[in-house]
């Protein structure tokens, strides 16, 4: 009976996982990019940050005064910047800045959304894209139609390059205008996880 827990469990673990998504926080000087973002609750957060910028968790009247005083149990990276992992990011409004660079006004926003694991499991919708790496061109094919579905092409600070509709089994995406380099692709309002790409 406890294997059976166990292994339950564990099944369970490697669905959420993959259908989690992972957003990239950079700095821009002194600010961070993106400075507010949106994820949903078992998504995880990477601080790619500049050696003198780190992001500490502070309590609203803290950020909203740009001071750096760390909330209890908030999550905190090291200078350089770090992984924010869910177990650190329950649903609500998580404020944090830069300790050294609060009072500059270094800070920013991650609104976590509640979200039903099973629900979100059983709704997903597989897709692939192809070829990849891909040139001009590039197809999507999901695993039935999706109409109005949004996709979005990001780089690996997180920043949009392109976005588009799915309105068919497979749509076809112009790639000439989105420079060479790494991708991530992913369709908007899923628990899908974001598919690498490359561009060449």
């Amino acid at each position: 009976m406890k294997t059976k827990n166990l292994l339950s469990i564990y099944l369970f673990l490697i669905a959420t996982a993959a259908y989690s998504t992972s957003w990239t926080i950079v700095n821009t000087n002194f600010a961070f990019t993106p400075a507010a973002v949106t994820i949903s609750q078992g998504d995880t957060v990477v601080f790619s940050l500049g050696e003198i910028h780190n992001a500490v968790e502070v309590s609203e009247a803290t950020w909203n005064a740009n001071g750096n005083t760390a909330l209890a149990g908030g999550f905190e990276t090291p200078f350089g910047g770090g992984l924010v992992i869910p177990a650190n990011l329950l649903a609500g409004v998580h404020y944090y800045v830069c300790d050294p660079h609060a009072s500059s006004g270094m800070k920013g926003i991650i609104t976590v959304n509640s979200s039903n694991y099973i629900a979100d499991y059983k709704q997903a919708v597989i897709f692939s894209v192809y070829p990849n790496p891909a040139g001009s061109m590039m197809s999507v094919k999901v695993d039935r139609t999706l109409p109005g579905g949004e996709y979005r092409i990001t780089d690996v600070t997180g920043r949009i390059v392109a976005t588009g509709f799915i309105r068919n089994e497979v749509t076809t995406i112009d790639m000439a205008r989105v420079p060479p380099g790494d991708y991530f692709f992913g369709i908007a309002g899923l628990r899908s996880k974001a598919i690498k790409i490359i561009k060449y």
